[in-house]
């Protein structure tokens, strides 16, 4: 009995290292006189560095250029920061402060929001992502079944609720919704109206699905796992 409870325990804690995902946001600041700037810097396991990568990818910052270490790469942005303000040419350089939030981390899948703002102007932008940390992947549209259905679903509910008609065929971008206790409650699909760029970035238009509606469209795979609280 006590061998048997604690091959149990074994395969549990074994089960849980399995899933562990590591992922936090490093933070740190430049002041400048009264007013403090903050900066971000997402951080993840070594074994997701090709995630890592595609994460810096997401907008222009360092002319491309790829950092293995998030601490580095946090300092890299510290540094460029107080030479902007030591030079007195932060304004004119539009330095972009990129913020990172971690929408849904549970069972090998990471959902999480990057949004850039350039200081001194009004342009603004996010991207989502939802990865799988297992296979090292994003999964994107993948998380769907059914697509032309979903799509269709999609483009009624924007023209109802936007009053508005678009061309959508990308279901790449969306939020994992979640109640108090960590459960899914549905989606956030967003549409992003690129041929209507405006000063402060791309319009983006956001429409939710509760749980019942967007269920049957989840491929039985990552339904699984977004159904553990």
């Amino acid at each position: 009995m006590i061998k048997a409870l604690i091959n149990l325990v074994i395969i549990f804690l074994f089960s849980s290292m399995a899933f562990a995902q590591k992922v936090s946001v490093l933070k740190d600041s430049v002041c400048i006189s009264h007013e403090c700037l903050e900066l971000q810097e997402i951080k993840m396991d070594a074994k997701n560095a090709d995630l890592y990568k595609q994460l810096q990818k997401s907008f222009d910052i360092f002319n491309g250029a790829l950092f293995m270490s998030p601490e580095k790469r946090l300092q890299a942005k510290k540094d460029t920061l107080k030479d902007l303000i030591s030079k007195n040419s932060l304004r004119e350089s539009q330095f972009g402060f990129e913020n990172y939030k971690i929408l849904y981390d549970k069972k090998g899948l990471l959902n999480l929001s990057v949004g850039i703002q350039s200081y001194g102007s009004p342009w603004e932008d996010t991207k989502y992502y939802l990865f799988d940390m297992a296979s090292n992947t994003e999964i994107g549209d993948r998380l769907f079944t059914g697509k032309k259905m979903l799509l269709k679903l999609f483009i009624q509910k924007l023209k109802a609720q936007e009053d508005q008609s678009f061309r959508v065929n990308n279901l790449s971008q969306y939020i994992i919704n979640t109640d108090d206790t960590g459960k899914v409650t549905g989606l956030s699909l967003i549409f992003q109206d690129e041929k209507n760029r405006t000063n402060s970035g791309y319009p983006q238009y956001i429409v939710l699905f509760e749980w019942k509606e967007i269920e049957k469209f989840i491929v039985p795979e990552y339904k699984k796992s977004l159904l553990v609280k």
